[in-house]
């Protein structure tokens, strides 16, 4: 039964012809259809003069928000020569991995690049791996000029760094000899039931029968010995370790079916079972498959590094230089502009900073910085052009010692406490596989020697736990793809069966549970703004970058100020507010310091976090407060875990900002205020050293380490092709009110594999009521083991669909 959360009323909404996002600040007609900013306006009108207007005719609001992020840094030799696969006589060939790829518009728009820019020869798209190959002139257009293009259409390449593209090499390379395996082995299962035919049908095929049987030898070695040999690999592994898991039994019945097959074929006394012991190979390896299938378009591995720019602006004798990240050097001098991240331990040389930690500490106030004072890795600078100078290496920045505890240098940290259910039950199932095996034999070989192989043979061919191995991963696997419906992305079944199995839930408070956004300010002014202050003010905030000041900017549009007054004069001053003159009177907004506002408390002078005060020449006006908003649906959500679950809640923030926060948690122990990342980190092993399988479920780099600690970590995003610190998976901010729902959908896949397993040993212990009285065929054992297999996976792909169907159902309601 699904959890029944209240429901906010739903308004009617006008939602971009482009991109098909809700125009929430201005709506912008062209051309008789809606636009939700200037960008997707742009993007439809370079389509339409481009003859591609059958773009919008493949899908329904076909398209993505157009990006402004300049690519020129990769016109630098460093990443040039990193992209570039191929260059002769002006003609260059680069390969782009796109994310936001998703429908056939994408390959209409994408392949006819060319009619866009005459500099492109042609564009290929390979829709799978979302990666384009543009063949283009590098003298008409650069690389960096091209990937803009791109970036302006909505299709924003991610470049990744040297280490990102190392490890997706492995995994390409992994995945590559899986699929080897799974065609060979599926080629010798079909091969081997060609060369079966005359003994299915009973026909005598003379001197053929032997030359099929040794062909079907052929194939069974190379399926066994080449195709399952990674069971050969883990199983040794595990008994080094002195661990029983599923794939040993599972081993066991292949090489009791292919040894009775070698036997029967060399003694002419029948034609083996090669057919069905290499067929389960292929089923296994599919399963493999499917269990290793990912969002390749996804990383859940991110470092810090990953959050940094790739290119940076360094002075080299009063000169401005971009150069690789890699090549920063203490002591070096760097510029750094409005809205760009301080990439390593630094002090601040020239100019005034307002500094963002939260995406780093969780403090959602901004710190403001002078010539003199430090600034640390990781901090999002707001203001005028500064000048820093680096005093620690990238690596050994304040930001980097939180990738030094155990949970980041240990890739299974995760799993080393923590066995999956197939091999919970593995263990237990050899040791009763095992012995069952021998008594038998020892009690046939002692009454009636002649049925002894037979029984022996039957009893470990009919109680193979191939049905454990192949529903389990394909109902989780099935469990994933559902939830990435969802916008859920889950990075391996393994994620997917530990969240079936928390019992404790942690939540990062800033940007998980509070957002600072669409929340109406409230006005605490002395007298009314007139219409002319009105548009001054609305004047001097649509001018600035500052979070307050676009929040503003848009309380002033929905109330229709959305004209200018042209101001004789505007500064906006980093740190402290903006100031302008019109007329001889002079306007002020900012902190309470700036515009001269008395308080009664000296700590109310320290800026908030929610306040813009304004003065009108001498006459202190007043202040707007905007609250950090609750992101909607999280108490009805909160509520409904805390049935199921101990919930807590972490923040890098003050407590007297969490508000109505505190009213949701039965008492203080389960809210702690003001951690740092590492503070977060301790308190989930805290946590986990009383017993408590816990998840953490945050946003942000000062959550990064919470998040590898926990068995499970969840990162929010608001856009999951942007950055995300290292997690388990990533879920769509909006969907975060649907997290019980999504926990109860883990928990019904592993019952319902629970369910199969239990229904597998009935029809085991059915077949073994037989073998072990030596009067089943191993032949027949052999045929009845695949059939078990392939309705236990019948039963997890039906189950797990019928549920996703239902969910997915009520999200529609």
């Amino acid at each position: 039964m699904l959890i029944e959360l209240e429901r906010p009323s739903i308004e009617t909404k006008t939602a971009c012809f482009h991109c098909g996002e809700t125009c929430e600040d201005e709506i912008i007609q062209f051309d008789q259809k809606s636009f939700c900013c200037h960008g997707c306006e742009q993007v439809y009108k370079l389509l339409s003069e481009n003859a591609l207007g059958d773009y919008y005719t493949c899908d329904v609001n076909p398209g993505k928000a157009p990006s402004a992020q300049n690519f020129d840094f990769l016109n630098h030799p460093h990443f040039r020569d990193q992209l570039i696969s191929f260059s002769n006589k002006g003609i260059s060939k680069v390969h782009f991995h796109l994310p936001a790829i998703h429908c056939r518009s994408c390959l209409y728009l994408l392949e006819n690049l060319a009619r866009i820019e005459p500099a492109v020869v042609k564009s290929n798209l390979n829709f799978g791996k979302k990666e384009l190959t543009v063949w283009f002139t590098e003298d008409q257009i650069d690389l960096g000029s091209l990937a803009s293009l791109l970036a302006r259409l909505g299709y924003e390449p991610l470049i990744d760094s040297g280490e990102e593209q190392a490890q997706q090499k492995k995994r390409t390379s992994q995945q590559n000899q899986l699929f080897l395996k799974l065609g060979i082995a599926g080629f010798c299962a079909g091969n081997a039931m060609l060369f079966s035919f005359p003994e299915y049908l009973g026909i005598e095929a003379g001197s053929l029968k032997s030359l099929f049987g040794y062909i079907n030898i052929a194939l069974g070695s190379i399926a066994v010995f080449y195709s399952g040999s990674d069971y050969f690999t883990n199983v040794w592994s595990h008994i080094k370790l002195r661990k029983l898991t599923i794939e040993l039994p599972i081993l066991l019945g292949i090489l009791v079916g292919y040894l009775r097959s070698v036997y029967e074929v060399f003694s002419h006394t029948g034609a083996g079972y090669i057919d069905s012991v290499s067929g389960l190979l292929f089923f296994l390896l599919i399963g493999k498959w499917f269990q290793q299938k990912s969002f390749d378009f996804l990383s859940f591995e991110r470092n810090y590094k990953a959050y940094f720019p790739l290119v940076i602006s360094k002075l080299i004798k009063g000169t401005e230089k971009t150069c690789p990240l890699e090549e920063i050097e203490v002591g070096d001098h760097l510029v750094i502009r409005n809205q760009e991240i301080i990439p390593a331990d630094a002090i601040l040389i020239k100019g005034k900073s307002q500094m963002d930690y939260s995406f780093v500490t969780g403090e959602s106030e901004y710190i403001t910085l002078e010539p003199g004072n430090s600034m640390y890795a990781g901090g999002r600078h707001q203001g005028e052009l500064i000048e820093i100078e680096i005093k620690k290496a990238l690596n050994q920045s304040h930001l980097t010692q939180l990738w030094e505890q155990q949970a980041f240098k240990d890739p299974n940290h995760k799993t080393e406490n923590w066995e999956n259910f197939a091999n919970q039950v593995g263990a237990y199932f050899t040791l009763v596989l095992l012995s069952l095996a021998l008594v038998v034999g020892v009690y046939w070989f002692q009454h009636d020697p002649s049925k002894w192989q037979n029984a022996v043979v039957s009893v470990l061919v009919i109680a193979c736990p191939c049905a454990l191995a192949i529903s389990y991963p394909f109902a989780l696997g099935h469990g994933i793809r559902w939830m990435a419906k969802f916008n859920f992305f889950i990075k391996d079944i393994q994620a997917f069966e530990r969240m079936s199995q928390v019992d404790t839930l942690v939540f990062d408070k800033t940007g998980t549970l509070t957002l600072h956004q669409d929340e109406q300010p409230t006005f605490h002014l002395i007298r009314e703004l007139s219409p002319l202050e009105s548009r001054v003010i609305f004047s001097m905030v649509n001018q600035s970058t500052h979070p307050l000041s676009r929040q503003l900017t848009r309380h002033f549009r929905t109330e229709n100020i959305k004209s200018t007054e042209p101001l004789d004069s505007m500064i906006e001053i980093p740190g402290k507010g903006i100031e302008a003159q019109l007329d001889g009177i002079k306007y002020q907004v900012g902190h309470a310091r700036f515009t001269g506002h008395a308080r009664e408390k000296q700590q109310d002078f320290i800026r908030s976090e929610s306040q813009l005060f304004i003065r009108i020449g001498d006459e202190p006006i007043g202040y707007i407060e905007f609250p950090w908003q609750n992101r909607e649906g999280v108490e009805y959500m909160i509520h409904a875990l805390q049935a199921n679950y101990e919930v807590y809640m972490l923040s890098g923030d003050k407590q007297s900002h969490a508000g109505s926060l505190l009213d949701w948690f039965p008492n203080e122990s389960h809210y702690k205020f003001e951690c740092s990342p590492l503070d977060k980190m301790q308190f989930i092993q805290s946590l986990q050293a009383q017993g408590k399988k816990v998840a953490m479920i945050g946003d942000g780099l000062n959550d990064a380490g919470a998040l590898k600690q926990a068995q499970v970590g969840i990162a929010i995003s608001e856009d999951h092709l942007h950055f995300t610190p290292s997690s388990d998976a990533i879920l769509q901010g909006k969907q975060l009110i649907h997290l019980p729902i999504f926990l109860k959908f883990a928990r019904f896949g592993l019952q319902l594999i629970k369910a199969s397993f239990l229904l597998s040993l009935v029809y085991n212990l059915f077949g073994l009521s037989y073998a072990v009285q030596g009067t089943l065929s191993p032949l027949i054992a052999a045929i009845l083991m695949p059939v078990n297999s392939l309705s236990m996976l019948f039963i997890a792909n039906i189950g797990m669909n019928l549920k996703g169907i239902s969910i997915k159902s009520y999200l529609e309601k």
